[in-house]
């Protein structure tokens, strides 16, 4: 289905979203967001965005080196390396998209806002996983398989974060 819509416009187009869902662009923002609630004295925020963050990336590697999934053939880019599942820019993206998702829903933020703002985000992830998928790079299943598991990670970690919020330091 997507190699209908193969141009180089669309190509390029998909290289710039799935930039999104890289380390090269999730590490620095990360750390910039880290560096913010500790400076703050939001310290519990940081230590949930760290832990989310982590755990994301080293699950996503964990679970490639379980299924041994193999890419698609004739990819749209060169570069994309190691096992198909799960996609680790989707994985990234909605990751990232789900605690800035949470972190908007805890602002101060009106109402209106908080739901423009969650829904574009939302969209933004999955274009991120439509954008693997169009490069080549993935199978629709390694998208909405992380998608799934950021699903199962975020909730567990906002029900663990809300029980032991009053644990962690400046809460």
């Amino acid at each position: 289905m997507m190699r209908s819509l193969t141009s180089s416009f669309n190509t390029n187009l998909a290289l710039i979203i799935t930039f999104f869902g890289s380390g090269y662009f999730l590490i620095p923002v990360y750390l910039v967001i880290i560096i913010f609630f500790i400076k703050s004295n939001k310290r519990h925020y940081s230590i949930l965005v760290a832990v989310i963050a982590i755990i994301s990336l080293v699950s996503g590697w964990a679970l490639k080196e379980i299924f041994h999934r193999s890419r698609p053939p004739l990819p749209l880019v060169p570069g994309a390396g190691g096992y198909s599942f799960p996609s680790g820019h989707s994985l990234g993206g909605f990751t990232f998209c789900g605690v800035i998702i949470y972190l908007i829903c805890h602002s101060k933020a009106s109402l209106l806002n908080k739901w423009l703002l969650s829904i574009l985000l939302f969209l933004f992830g999955l274009l991120i996983g439509l954008s693997r998928i169009y490069l080549h790079v993935h199978f629709a299943s390694d998208v909405l398989g992380s998608f799934f598991i950021t699903i199962v990670w975020l909730s567990l970690s906002f029900i663990f974060f809300r029980v032991f919020q009053k644990r962690l330091p400046d809460k």
